[in-house]
């Protein structure tokens, strides 16, 4: 189940640095002022809602690490259950929040994002 664990933090690791390239590449990107408030509002929106889906998965790993260690098939089958719920909800909505982010971008802006992000992170439109 580590596995897991490393999947949602590399699942939240990939949006973080989609958002920091944009941000730290604002000059690079000649972003309108428009496009740079509608930036900051989307990051403050969905900054909450991924921590509130990180510590639901969190919760969830350790109702299953608990299920797992009391010998408990049933709960341990409920827990991965929630666990796999837990992640994929976290995984749509850092997805959801990556197109929203590059809908914001012209088409020279999102390829100046690919460029940055290639070499460790793919950059879905």
């Amino acid at each position: 189940m580590k596995l897991r664990g490393l999947t949602t933090f590399a699942l939240a690791a990939m949006l973080a640095i989609t958002l920091t390239a944009v941000t730290a590449h604002a000059q690079d990107l000649n972003l309108s002022d428009a496009q740079v408030f509608k930036i900051q509002s989307l990051l403050m929106s969905q900054t909450t809602k991924i921590q509130t889906l990180q510590h639901n998965v969190q919760t969830a790993q350790e109702a299953l690490n608990s299920a797992i260690a009391k010998g408990d098939p049933d709960a341990t089958a409920m827990a991965v259950l929630s666990l796999d719920a837990a992640e994929k909800a976290l995984k749509n909505t850092q997805n959801a929040s990556q197109g929203k982010l590059m809908s914001l971008l012209n088409d020279s802006q999102k390829q100046v994002v690919k460029e940055t992000a290639k070499p460790s992170v793919p950059v879905s439109d």
